[in-house]
């Protein structure tokens, strides 16, 4: 399954084992300012989650052993909360993570997010998120992720020429 975010960019979302979603993007702006996006917790509202949600960051420990809490809530007051523990943070190369929504208890995926400096102010994240099972990989495809996943990259696009141009 691919999607087209935007004309000049494409998100892809892949399966590449009954276990593991794999999404690649290229992002026209430099590894540094890829890596504070997903690293600044006063960033991470500007894009992160689809559009119709608001988004706070209660808590988020850039450190191995760290743990991050992030809620989404809709117009009317519904709330969507996602959290996890940092395993590895090499910045501003990579980031591994589990991964928990509470619509999903008892359930988690190890998420690794590499960052590939490209030429020309350009930056690779390839994101590959591993579960223990193959029903809770399909779990989260059909949890709606994947239109989280293209909105949240569509705002990121927009968020680095907010900083580009200004």
């Amino acid at each position: 399954m691919t999607n087209e975010v935007h004309e000049r960019h494409k998100t892809s979302i892949t399966t590449p084992s009954d276990t593991e979603i794999r999404i690649e993007r290229t992002f026209d702006a430099p590894r540094q300012l890829v890596w504070e996006a997903y690293t600044d917790p006063e960033l991470l509202p500007e894009w992160l989650g689809p559009r119709e949600l608001t988004m706070t960051v209660d808590e988020f420990e850039l450190r191995p052993g760290g743990s991050y809490r992030f809620t989404h809530r809709d117009s009317e007051g519904n709330e969507f909360v996602f959290f996890g523990e940092l395993r590895e943070v090499e910045e501003p190369n990579l980031i591994v993570r589990t991964f928990a929504w509470e619509g999903m208890p008892g359930k988690f995926s190890v998420e690794r997010a590499e960052f590939e400096e490209l030429e020309g102010d350009r930056t690779r994240i390839v994101v590959t998120s591993s579960f223990d099972l193959k029903e809770d990989r399909d779990g989260m495809l059909e949890s709606g992720m994947e239109h989280g996943v293209v909105e949240s990259y569509t705002r990121l696009d927009e968020l680095f020429e907010r900083q580009q141009s200004g």
